[in-house]
C-alpha cells in the first residue's frame, strides 16, 4: 500500500476542521442537541488531541497541551479518552482552531517524514479498520477526523450557521 493519499486527506480534513469552526460564536461552543451529543468544543479539543497523539506515533516531536487532561485519562488502557462532560470546562474554539494550525504543521512533516519502519511500528492498539501498525492507525485516524468533523457540520447547521467548505476554503485552495 502506499500512503500518498493520507497527506492529501489530511490537507483537506485540516482545511474542514478550521471551516466547520469558522464563525461559531462563543457561546454556541459549549451547546449541545442533546443530552447524547458532544459540544463542539469537545470534539474540536479531542481531534486536536488525537492529531498530536499521531505527531508522536509517527516520531515526531511531543506537543504540550495544557488541556490534555480534559480529554485523556491516563488510568485508561490505549486510548484512555475521557468521554464528554457537560459539566467540565473545554478549551474555546478559537483555542482549538490555534492549536490544530500549529500542530497540523508539525504533523505534516512528521506524516511526509515516515519512513517505512516507523509506518511498520506496531502499537498496543488497533482502530476500526484493523490492523494495529501505525500505518493502520493513520488510516483509521483519516476516517476518525472524517467522522467527527462530520458530527461538526450537522452540529453547526442545527445551531443556524451555513454550512461548511466540501472543497478547501477559497484562501486555502
Amino acid at each position: 500500500m502506499t500512503m500518498d493519499p493520507l497527506p492529501r486527506q489530511f490537507r483537506l480534513l485540516t482545511d474542514w476542521y478550521l471551516s466547520v469552526l469558522e464563525g461559531i460564536a462563543l457561546a454556541d461552543g459549549c451547546r449541545t442537541l442533546s443530552a447524547h451529543n458532544n459540544s463542539l468544543e469537545w470534539l474540536a479539543g479531542h481531534l486536536v488531541v488525537t492529531r498530536c497523539r499521531n505527531i508522536t506515533r509517527l516520531g515526531g516531536p511531543a506537543e504540550e497541551l495544557s488541556f490534555l487532561d480534559a480529554y485523556v485519562d491516563p488510568t485508561l488502557p490505549p486510548p484512555g479518552f475521557r468521554p464528554f462532560d457537560k459539566n467540565r470546562a473545554y478549551p474555546n474554539l478559537a483555542e482549538c482552531a490555534e492549536a490544530w494550525e500549529r500542530i497540523s504543521q508539525t504533523f505534516w512533516a512528521a506524516l511526509q517524514a515516515a519512513d517505512v519502519p516507523i509506518l511498520r511500528t506496531v502499537l498496543p492498539l488497533s482502530g476500526p479498520t484493523g490492523g494495529n501498525t501505525v500505518e493502520d492507525l493513520l488510516i483509521s485516524a483519516a476516517l476518525h477526523e472524517s467522522f467527527h468533523i462530520g458530527q461538526m457540520s450537522i452540529v453547526r447547521k442545527a445551531l443556524g450557521y451555513p454550512a461548511m467548505y466540501w472543497f478547501a476554503r477559497p484562501d486555502n485552495a
